[in-house]
């Protein structure tokens, strides 16, 4: 039990960057239709704006965070821009392969900048250590890390629910169409999702980075998958429900591996993938009621 209980406590830390991705990824796929998987590279560039300011200007960790989250948003804002906005009332195949293509782009343009290998994500001294519960350990970023995304959820669900724009976003993603004639600035509301979307993924960069303790440019790809099978599984659209599955798809990885032999650790990513097709199969709408709610 001992061993359980350390293994899902281990987790919680990849659950919660599963779930702020998710968060992120299921607003713009709930309100715009958009299987936006270049939302991998926004946090990859995120993490490593806050690389350059904290390892190669100096500059303190609180600087760091700020680059990571101001550079995700005007990488998110500038890929709407140039990427998607022309293609506005496209369909979903079009913007998708215009999404992959905009996540190779910018990861080969990184990669050819700065390569690929793992670069130091600075930690300061109070997240390092951990807390001690019987035989249990509990590392400090891991509270950190926690804490933080469910302050960030509880505000991104009071900001959809309770604001004039999250009324707007809601309506968007019932229908786009009814809602501009309704008076729905569309343009607007297109903007404000793809910043809060950017801002989560800059967030998503700092946990990884305090996490892991280092990043790379490669470091999207995977998380962006984890990101869209988690907002299927929440419903898609459904704030809380890509919140929640993203830490059912965090702390189910963590436990799959824990408990497979040694020589078959390297099978992890086959558990998304295996609640994805079960999903497909016996819940194809989510678990949780999909659009924005």
């Amino acid at each position: 039990m001992d061993y359980f209980l350390q293994q899902v406590i281990n987790s919680l830390g990849w659950g919660s960057l599963n779930a702020v991705m998710a968060a992120g990824y299921t607003m713009t796929f709930g309100i715009i239709g958009l299987v936006n998987f270049a939302h991998g590279e926004v946090m990859m560039v995120g993490a490593m704006a806050a690389f350059w300011l904290m390892v190669v200007l100096k500059l303190p960790f609180w600087m760091g965070c700020l680059g990571a989250m101001a550079g995700s948003i005007a990488v998110g804002l500038l890929i709407e821009r140039l990427a998607f906005k022309p293609l506005r009332g496209a369909g979903m195949i079009t913007l998708f392969i215009t999404s992959l293509a905009a996540s190779f782009g910018i990861r080969t343009l990184l990669i050819m900048l700065v390569t690929d290998k793992l670069k130091p994500f600075p930690i300061p001294d109070y997240l390092r250590g951990a807390i001690l519960l019987g035989d249990i350990i509990i590392f400090k970023k891991t509270i950190l890390i926690l804490v933080l995304t469910f302050l960030a959820g509880a505000a991104l669900i009071y900001f959809v629910k309770n604001t004039k724009t999250g009324t707007a976003m809601r309506a968007m993603s019932y229908d786009p169409e009814i809602a501009g004639t309704m008076g729905v600035n569309t343009e607007r509301v297109i903007i404000v999702t793809f910043a809060v979307a950017s801002f989560l993924a800059g967030m998503a960069a700092i946990f990884w980075g305090i996490k892991f303790g280092s990043v790379r440019c490669s470091m999207g790809v995977i998380i962006v998958v984890n990101a869209f099978i988690a907002s299927v599984l929440g419903g898609i659209g459904n704030v809380l429900g890509a919140i929640v599955a993203g830490f059912i798809i965090g702390v189910g990885e963590t436990l799959f591996v824990a408990y497979l032999p040694d020589q078959l650790v390297g099978l992890r990513p086959l558990f998304v993938w295996i609640v994805f097709f079960v999903l497909l199969i016996f819940k194809p709408s989510g678990l949780f009621r999909p659009n924005i709610k």
